[in-house]
C-alpha cells in the first residue's frame, strides 16, 4: 500500500504504528528513509539501513501497540518538523506515553536523510 502523505514525518510515524502492529510492515517503515540516513533517536546517531534496519527490528519486537498523534509543519529552511505523542503497550504488556518533537531533512525523493528527536516526555 502506498502511504500519499505529503510530508515525510506523516509516512515515518504511520509506518512505525503500523510496523509495531504487524512486523511484516518494518520494510514499509525502512522504506521512509534513504540508503545513508542519519536518525538520533537515543544518546548515539544510527546511520545507514542495516543499523537501521537493527534499531528499528528491535523497537518493533519489544511493543505490542502503539498509537501516535502529531501535527507537522514546514519549516521556513525547507526541514520537516512534527510535534508528537503517543501511548503504547510494550511486549511485557506495560504501559507508557511519550512525547516529542521531530526534525526532519528529507531528500527529492520524499525520503529522510536525517531524523533528529527530542523527548519532551521520555517513555515511561
Amino acid at each position: 500500500m502506498t502511504d500519499e502523505r505529503a510530508f515525510a514525518l506523516d509516512r515515518y510515524i504511520a509506518a512505525t504504528d503500523r510496523a509495531i502492529a504487524d512486523g511484516a510492515a518494518l520494510e514499509e517503515l525502512l522504506a521512509v528513509f534513504a540508503p545513508d540516513a542519519v536518525v538520533r533517536i537515543g544518546p548515539a546517531p544510527v546511520r545507514g539501513s542495516a543499523a537501521l534496519r537493527e534499531m528499528y527490528g528491535r523497537l518493533v519486537a519489544s511493543h505490542a501497540e502503539s498509537r501516535h498523534f502529531c501535527t507537522t509543519t514546514m519549516l521556513p529552511d525547507g526541514r520537516e518538523r512534527t510535534e508528537w505523542v503517543c501511548a503504547a503497550r510494550m511486549a511485557d504488556g506495560s504501559l507508557v506515553t511519550m512525547a516529542g518533537v521531530e526534525h526532519a531533512i528529507v531528500d527529492a525523493d520524499g525520503r529522510i536523510v536525517d531524523l533528529h528527536n527530542e523527548f519532551s516526555r521520555p517513555p515511561g
